[in-house]
């Protein structure tokens, strides 16, 4: 007898199919979009510390010349004072000691004549009166034409120092002598305060290297005067180059860093936070999307579940009639049936329905890239995207750029919590009666600026000096009033060049902080 194979029922229908497909198609889109999520606010971290990390070398880099700008300064003054009466030897020895004394710029002096013979020493410790400077770093002062700063070299004494020299000359034009100052790198001068006195934090920290690869500067002192290793800043630093960029330090750990040139000396000063500390935050990002995208997510699979059902009724009603059906007895009912191209138009319907859930946090994380997340405002990506359309437009607008005054000095006495506030709080000042049309933005630590479209000067001028009037009429959160300085600069159109425009604003900006601070430069 033959046997027959028994046929198991199907228990997986169409169904089971469609639901089935629409859960899986959400689950994945819901993964693409935490992945996406993820890369946008992982690129947006780095980004926002690489920015950071350089405007802050830039700013020690520039504080660092502006140093050595006002040694060679006081200098030449004293060269001025003793010039007349080179071998008065009171007037000379007390100016020794006055520029030594005055400030804490110079860890030594040394006047000396055209033929390196030592006529004044500060302080007395030296012992160098009446001797000869025959050192190649003095010799080489002796000779200069003008003003110079000596590479880094280690002193007979053992002192790492740098040499800085002012030449002192007669009314005649004739060179009658040398003032030298020594800076000593290993220990504490206005120098070293200047580079060293920051709240390091989460592995965060700077150092300065010459064009040698010689480290000036560094947290750690015993590290002073050695050789830096392979490190792609330093290589940059050598080339005199400035930038950013993601690196790994010479301990192996990745690093983003900052690196600027300071034009009097070619150092380069090095800011870099560890990279895991700049991506920390990225968990609570994290966290924070799967709170505004789960819920949605879980409304949305309950719609896609409800439109599969109503799907899959009408092809299960075309099954059932296809099971049942008998020659000349079922061909009214599977007229009456919908086509199922019908009913597969509407199952993409309610996927895409579903789908446009995701795509709508999609668009928010965009928005989320070009926003700063610490005060609101749009970011220099925001910025610099909003100047494009608008040059592309030939549409004229100003540009306002502004900072907080003394805000290093706010972080430096009160902490980066109370800075931090200083900041959300010049964002709701400057939120505060802007038009749909202008933007308000954070382009870098402490920095600002202001786009305002189709404005002419004079009404961007008076919007600056309304927001630095209500910045010093408010309560700081440190309880004290903050001031504001701002730079005002027009563009009209294509004839203009928008760098040039920018340029010119920050050169207002800094000439308002010249001119003393809480002021709006325009011209």
């Amino acid at each position: 007898m033959k046997s027959v194979r028994r046929r198991w029922p199907l228990v997986v229908n169409l169904r089971h199919l469609i639901i089935a497909l629409t859960t899986s198609s959400a689950v994945v889109s819901l993964l693409a979009t935490f992945y996406a999520s993820y890369k946008v606010q992982r690129q947006q971290l780095i980004a926002q510390s690489l920015e950071s990390n350089l405007a802050y070398a830039n700013k020690l880099a520039s504080s660092t010349d502006d140093y050595f700008k006002g040694v060679l300064q006081q200098m030449a003054y004293a060269a001025s004072q003793v010039a007349p009466g080179l071998h008065d030897a009171e007037r000379v020895d007390a100016e020794a000691r006055r520029l030594h004394l005055q400030t804490d710029s110079l860890n030594s002096v040394v006047i000396a004549d055209s033929a390196g013979r030592v006529l004044a020493d500060s302080p007395p410790q030296l012992n160098l009166r009446g001797s000869l400077l025959h050192t190649p770093q003095a010799t080489q002062a002796l000779e200069a034409a003008g003003p110079r700063v000596s590479a880094p070299y280690l002193a007979p004494s053992g002192n790492m120092l740098v040499l800085v020299s002012q030449p002192i000359v007669g009314t005649d034009g004739a060179r009658k002598g040398v003032i030298l100052g020594a800076i000593y790198l290993r220990q504490q001068s206005a120098l070293n305060k200047l580079l060293g006195t920051h709240y390091y934090h989460d592995g965060s920290y700077l150092y300065v290297v010459d064009r040698e690869r010689r480290i000036l500067y560094h947290p750690e002192a015993q590290r002073v005067g050695t050789l830096m290793g392979t490190n792609p800043a330093a290589d940059r630093i050598a080339r005199g180059v400035s930038g950013s960029e993601v690196l790994v330090n010479s301990r192996g750990i990745e690093m983003v860093a900052g690196y600027s040139i300071v034009p009097a000396t070619g150092w380069g000063v090095v800011v870099q936070r560890p990279l895991s500390a700049t991506l920390a935050p990225i968990g609570a990002l994290m966290r924070q999307v799967m709170e505004w995208t789960l819920p949605l997510a879980a409304v949305a699979l309950l719609l896609v579940w409800a439109f599969a059902l109503k799907i899959a009724s009408p092809l299960h009603a075309l099954a059932a009639t296809a099971a049942s059906y008998r020659p000349g007895e079922s061909d009214a009912r599977l007229r009456s049936i919908s086509s199922w191209y019908f009913e597969a138009a509407q199952l993409k319907k309610a996927m895409l329905r579903g789908l446009g859930v995701f795509d709508g946090n999609l668009r928010r994380l965009q928005k989320d890239a070009a926003t700063d997340p610490l005060t609101g405002l749009g970011n220099r990506r925001q910025f610099d995207f909003s100047l494009a359309v608008l040059a592309e437009g030939e549409t004229p607008f100003c540009v306002v750029l502004l900072d907080i005054d003394f805000f290093k000095q706010v972080n430096d006495r009160f902490g980066h919590n109370v800075g931090d506030a200083h900041l959300r709080q010049l964002a709701g000042l400057m939120a505060e009666g802007l038009r749909p049309e202008d933007l308000a933005c954070r382009i870098g630590g402490e920095e600002f600026a202001l786009l305002l479209p189709g404005t002419a000067l004079t009404e961007a001028v008076a919007i600056a000096e309304s927001l630095r009037r209500r910045a010093a009429e408010s309560a700081a959160p440190d309880g004290q009033a903050g001031t504001l300085s701002l730079g005002v600069a027009e563009w009209q159109g294509p004839d203009d060049d928008v760098e040039a425009v920018l340029r010119t604003a920050d050169e207002r900006l800094y000439a308002a902080k010249a001119q003393g601070r809480n002021r709006v430069v325009f011209n």
